[in-house]
C-alpha cells in the first residue's frame, strides 16, 4: 500500500475522532473525552511513525474514473488490461533508459524483469490497483524502481499541466520510444473516457478528462529524434547528484544529462581534460514550442 494511502486514511481517522471529542467535550461526557483522547494520541503516533519511515521499495496506486468503471463495484477488463500494460511498459522504458543511458530505436527492452511491477491488492472507492515491487531482500535505499516510479508519476503529472514549460522539461529527459509509451497511456485514459487519479509514496495526483486530453495532444504533436555519435570533448563542469554536465564541443559550450554508468567514469576524469564519449543529442519538435537540442552522455571511453 502507497504510504500517501495510507497517510490519508489515518488523517481522515483523525479528523472524525477529532469530531467525536468536541462532542463529547460540549457534552460533559469524561469517559468517552478520554476514550477519544487515547484514540486520537494512537492515531498521531501512527501519523507520525510512518511519515518518518523510510520506504525503499516501489508501490503505486492506480484509480480510475469514468466509463469504464462501475462505481467500486467493476472495470472493463480490457481497459484496465491495456492501461496497466501501458503503465507497466512506461516504466520498463525509463527504468532501462535511466540505467543504460539510452534504448535503441528498436528491440527488446534492458532490465525489464528488473522492473516489473506485481498487482498487489484492488482499491475501492473508484475502482483502482496497487502495485508493488516485491523482493526477499532487505534494502538500506531507495532501489532504481522505486526512484524510476516516483519520477513516471511526476511525468505522467507534467504532461497534464496548464504549463507547457514544466512538459518541455519533462521531455527533455526521455526519449521517443519513452515517448510513445506515454502517448499510448493517454490514448488509453482519453478513448476510455475516464479519470486517474494516480497515488504514489509521499504524492498524489488527480487527472480530469480536459489533463488527459491536453497530454494526449501534447504528446502526439511532440517528436524526439536521436543520433549517437562518438565525441570528443573537453569537461568543464560534472554535477554526479543530479548527473550533468558541461562541456566543450569544438567552440561551442554545452550541457546535458549523464546515464549513472557515465558519471561513474566521469568522476575518475579531471576537469578541463579531454574525453571521448558516446553522446546522444536529442531534437525535439512539437508544433505549438520552438526546437529545442538536448545532448546526453551514454558512454564514456577509457
Amino acid at each position: 500500500m502507497p504510504r500517501k494511502l495510507t497517510s490519508n486514511s489515518l488523517k481522515i481517522d483523525i479528523a472524525s475522532v477529532q469530531r467525536l471529542l468536541a462532542d463529547a467535550e460540549r457534552y460533559g461526557d469524561f469517559i468517552a473525552k478520554k476514550t477519544y483522547i487515547n484514540k486520537l494520541n494512537q492515531l498521531n503516533n501512527e501519523l507520525q511513525s510512518l511519515e518518518q519511515e523510510y520506504i525503499t521499495n516501489a508501490c503505486v496506486g492506480l484509480f480510475f474514473d469514468g466509463d469504464a468503471v462501475v462505481g467500486s463495484k467493476g472495470i472493463l477488463a480490457s481497459f484496465a488490461g491495456h492501461s496497466l500494460e501501458s503503465f507497466q511498459e512506461l516504466v520498463n522504458k525509463v527504468f532501462a533508459y535511466n540505467e543504460n543511458g539510452s534504448l535503441g530505436a528498436r528491440g527488446i527492452i534492458a532490465n525489464q524483469t528488473s522492473s516489473n511491477l506485481m498487482i498487489t491488492g484492488v482499491a475501492k472507492g473508484s475502482f483502482g490497483f496497487i502495485l508493488n515491487e516485491l523482493s526477499d531482500q532487505m534494502e538500506l535505499t531507495e532501489t532504481s524502481l522505486k526512484i524510476t516510479v516516483d519520477s513516471v508519476i511526476e511525468l505522467i503529472n507534467d504532461s497534464t499541466l496548464d504549463d507547457d514549460s514544466k512538459f518541455s522539461l519533462a521531455i527533455e529527459k526521455i526519449d521517443q520510444r519513452i515517448l510513445q509509451s506515454l502517448k499510448n497511456f493517454f490514448i488509453t485514459l482519453d478513448k476510455g473516457n475516464t479519470t486517474l487519479r494516480i497515488v504514489g509514496d509521499k504524492k498524489e495526483y488527480k487527472l480530469g478528462h480536459n489533463a488527459i486530453s491536453l497530454a494526449r495532444k501534447r504528446t502526439e504533436a511532440t517528436v524526439i529524434n536521436e543520433e549517437e555519435k562518438t565525441k570528443d570533448l573537453k569537461l568543464i563542469g560534472l554535477l554526479p547528484e543530479s548527473c550533468r554536465f558541461e562541456a566543450i564541443d569544438d567552440t561551442d559550450l554545452i550541457s546535458g544529462t549523464v546515464s549513472k554508468e557515465a558519471v561513474q567514469a566521469l568522476q575518475g576524469k579531471k576537469l578541463n581534460s579531454q574525453i571521448k564519449v558516446k553522446m546522444i543529442t536529442k531534437v525535439v519538435k512539437s508544433i505549438s514550442r520552438q526546437e529545442k537540442v538536448v545532448y546526453r552522455i551514454s558512454a564514456v571511453f577509457k
